[in-house]
């Protein structure tokens, strides 16, 4: 049985091959066409790249080192994977086979069902104008897009640009001198719940003494940083980002003013903690989600880290070290922060 070894898919063979569904077949060709034709920004990745020099300083530092592939052959298979991937999100959004084939020859992308498409074909087609470092242009992407997203629209990553953010990972842990005294935290500094009783803990500067919230253990004054925490119980919380020097002690508003950039999910409502707060709809409280910090782009971002998705991104400019920041607001509620390791690398 001949096979062929240009093939990208896994053990692939003409027999196999033939035996494809041919309604596949014409979707996958016709995303191929799309991704080929698709340039309406093309010159939009030059520009943003002249406005920020210091992208390709810290893209020369995360390079690594690889082996020299044949351009014609990494550039076709990585349009296939991409055929693959708007099929896979088509498909997610109820978009199948010669429907797919036949609304991308005839309706473009005007109709509804494709709106979930939009993202990954803007972000394919910078890439194919770019190719200069790794990260360049998931970078110059994500920066440009989250700074126009509005509020309240669940914003598919793709899957290049996913990979990049969560090559930031950092391993959190929760800062014991900072807990409110009704805060448990486990053994491995992992997990915060509220305490069947009000604890006597050492005295803190740091600690709040009011609001039950804690810490992260460090924080971060320049770069990319990225983690993930799980909601158990559906219970209400705060979760994001602080200053140094923010307030711990009494009660007060938690918003960019104050040095809080934060999510808030309370009774029936989902906000980002803006002033006047910005409300979110529900559908887009994740089970599990992605805090993102870029702190040279004056970025914090959030997501769905089930199905790689944005939800809301803070924007502003930093000038002190920022902390990752947790809040429990009723009894029931448990957050878990991930640990690298706990995430499948691709």
């Amino acid at each position: 049985m001949y096979v062929n070894e240009d093939d990208p898919g896994e053990g692939c063979s003409k027999q196999a091959e033939r035996q494809t569904d041919p309604r596949t077949e014409r979707s996958l060709e016709e995303s191929r066409k799309l991704i080929l034709q698709w340039a309406s920004e093309l010159q939009s990745v030059d520009k943003l790249s002249e406005k920020h020099p210091w992208i390709k300083e810290r893209i020369v530092r995360e390079e690594d080192t690889k082996e020299d592939k044949d351009q014609c052959e990494v550039v076709q298979n990585r349009i296939t994977q991409w055929a693959k991937e708007i099929q896979s999100v088509s498909e997610s959004s109820g978009v199948l086979g010669d429907e797919l084939a036949r609304l991308l020859r005839l309706l473009g992308l005007k109709k509804k069902k494709l709106v979930s498409l939009m993202p990954l074909l803007e972000f394919i087609t910078w890439s194919l104008l770019k190719e200069d470092g790794k990260g360049m242009v998931p970078h110059l992407w994500l920066s440009a897009k989250q700074r126009t997203w509005k509020a309240g629209m669940p914003r598919y990553i793709p899957n290049s640009v996913w990979n990049w953010i969560v090559s930031a990972e950092v391993d959190v842990t929760l800062d014991p001198m900072t807990n409110q005294a009704w805060l448990q935290l486990s053994e491995d500094h992992k997990k915060v719940q509220e305490g069947q009783t009000e604890a006597n803990l050492p005295f803190s500067p740091q600690r709040f003494d009011s609001l039950p919230c804690v810490l992260g253990w460090e924080g971060y004054m320049s770069g990319r940083h990225y983690w993930e925490v799980e909601f158990a119980n559906n219970g209400y919380w705060k979760v994001g980002v602080t200053t140094a020097s923010s307030k711990r002690h009494g009660r007060f508003p938690m918003n960019p003013s104050t040095g809080y950039w934060v999510l808030w999910r309370s009774t029936r409502q989902f906000f980002a903690c803006t002033n006047p707060e910005t409300t979110l709809p529900l559908l887009l409280v994740p089970r599990r989600m992605g805090i993102y910090i870029d702190y040279e782009e004056g970025q914090i971002s959030f997501y769905n880290a089930e199905n790689k998705s944005h939800i809301y991104t803070f924007t502003g400019h930093f000038r002190e070290k920022l902390y990752p920041f947790f809040a429990l607001l009723d009894g029931r509620g448990v957050i878990t922060i991930w640990s690298p390791e706990e995430h499948s690398r691709f």
